[in-house]
């Protein structure tokens, strides 16, 4: 490859080419052109090394998005199964929290049940029971007056 030309030397970018294959100056007026071989091999050669310069950057900061992007995917991925992780765990809270009020409400439909026929077996032997202890009371008021 041959040396590149000092940036003194090179072709103002910023120029239209003309319709005779020529630049235009920023006036409208052709520019003097060279026929010269090597300079239009060492212009076109540096011209490719400036495009594959701006090529190989734009390729990094692409490659830069898309690293991001994969990145930004896991973490999304990442945080999409953590949330599905958590539902399931309420699931079965919730589940478990259902079953344990069920347990309380069929205890306490039992205590109920206990309760009510306690308080039939009290009906029936309450009477006879302050029945007894009246006269229970009666004899000890008797003996105590002998």
């Amino acid at each position: 490859m041959a040396d590149p030309l000092p940036i003194n030397q090179l072709p103002n970018m910023g120029q239209a080419p003309s319709m005779s294959g020529g630049f235009q100056s920023s006036g409208g007026q052709p520019l003097q052109t060279f026929s010269d071989p090597h300079t239009t091999a060492t212009n076109e050669e540096l011209i490719e090394a400036i495009i594959d310069e701006k090529w190989n950057e734009l390729l990094k900061d692409v490659n830069k998005i898309i690293e991001w992007k994969n990145q930004t995917e896991t973490r999304v991925t990442t945080i999409e199964q953590e949330i599905k992780d958590m539902k399931d765990q309420f699931d079965k809270l919730h589940q478990a929290l259902l079953g344990k009020i069920g347990e309380y409400d069929k205890h306490i439909l039992d205590i109920g049940t206990e309760i009510q026929s306690m308080e039939k077996v009290f009906a029936k032997v309450l009477p006879v029971f302050t029945q007894n202890v009246s006269e229970l009371s009666r004899i000890t008021d008797d003996l105590k007056q002998r």
